[in-house]
């Protein structure tokens, strides 16, 4: 596991979360890659499940198909 692939992993995800889509919806569905190596993800998986207001859903029985939900009015009080 290198910091240089866990970083392109994560870019990768806060593109998908910014896009406007997932901000209007305040939802992206986020999936595991083949590049993508199971260490980084369990990480950086961990590391989303820690923000708050954030709740992960997994969609399919490896985990490697999340839905990424937020609730920003919850988030500003």
């Amino acid at each position: 596991m290198s910091e240089k692939t866990y970083q392109v992993l994560v870019s990768r995800v806060q593109r998908k979360i910014n896009s406007p889509r997932a901000q209007s919806e305040h939802c992206a569905e986020i999936q595991r890659q083949p590049e993508d190596s199971t260490d980084d993800w369990a990480r950086m998986l961990a590391e989303l499940g820690t923000v708050e207001n954030v709740t992960m859903t997994p969609l399919d029985d490896d985990g490697e198909l999340v839905r990424v939900r937020w609730n920003p009015e919850e988030s500003m009080s």
